[in-house]
């Protein structure tokens, strides 16, 4: 009985694995003020359709992503703007993203990706060198 109730156990664990406990990617704000004043912060809003509830970050696995940014709204326009694009993740890798301003005057924009960084616990742990 011990044995069956043990094995029931280890087959559930994978279904309570974290986000933590295999490579993984972040996709975040970038908090870095731009030299180039047509670069804005933005919101991750969604990450395949699955709203970003914590610290306005997604940890994700990595692959293939739709992620969904809003740019709030700035002087001159009453409503917030939104976008969705493709994102190919890479593991143990961060990625900082952004809106890029076609023009000052007007709302429309672009998402960026303004950088990206090894994550190094990430790499430590799962031993993943040179993940990009």
């Amino acid at each position: 009985m011990k044995r069956i109730l043990a094995a029931s156990l280890l087959a559930a664990l994978p279904a309570l694995a974290g986000p933590y406990d295999q490579p993984y990617s972040i996709i975040t704000v970038d908090r870095a003020r731009s030299a180039d004043p047509d670069l804005r912060p933005v919101i991750v809003n969604r990450v395949d359709g699955k709203t970003v509830l914590s610290d306005n970050k997604a940890v994700v696995p990595p692959g293939s992503h739709q992620v969904t940014i809003d740019l709030p709204p700035r002087r001159g326009f009453k409503t917030a703007t939104q976008h969705t694009f493709p994102l190919e993740t890479q593991p143990c890798t961060r990625y900082h993203v952004a809106a890029k301003l076609a023009s000052p005057t007007t709302q429309e924009w672009k998402p960026v990706v303004r950088s990206t960084e090894a994550i190094g616990e990430c790499e430590a742990k799962f031993k993943v060198a040179g993940a990009k």
